[in-house]
């Protein structure tokens, strides 16, 4: 919010990982919330599977969501355990679909 009142025009949420989002986790369901300062916000999505991803954007759309970025670039170990984040970038092929 505070970003926002200094002139952000666009703001991001916190990664959110799409099979917890659509099992219904409050702390990823959290993740969806926009301050109502913000004029356009998008939601992170992490994800392998394109059921999982599709779901979890019509989630993120109907709660306002103005856009969708697909994490194909977080390092972290938690992410590149389960396939997600910079590892999708190994398989360029799955990512393409």
């Amino acid at each position: 919010r505070l970003c926002a009142d200094f002139g952000m025009e666009v703001s991001l949420g916190e990664m959110v990982y799409a099979r917890s989002l659509i099992k219904n986790d409050r702390i990823e369901q959290a993740r969806l919330r926009r301050a109502p300062n913000e004029n356009f916000f998008g939601v992170q999505i992490a994800t392998n599977q394109i059921d999982e991803g599709t779901k979890a954007i019509a989630m993120a759309a109907e709660a306002g969501a103005d856009f969708v970025d697909l994490n194909c670039g977080c390092p972290i170990y938690e992410a590149t355990r389960r396939g997600l984040g910079s590892s999708l970038l190994r398989s360029p092929k799955k990512l393409g679909k």
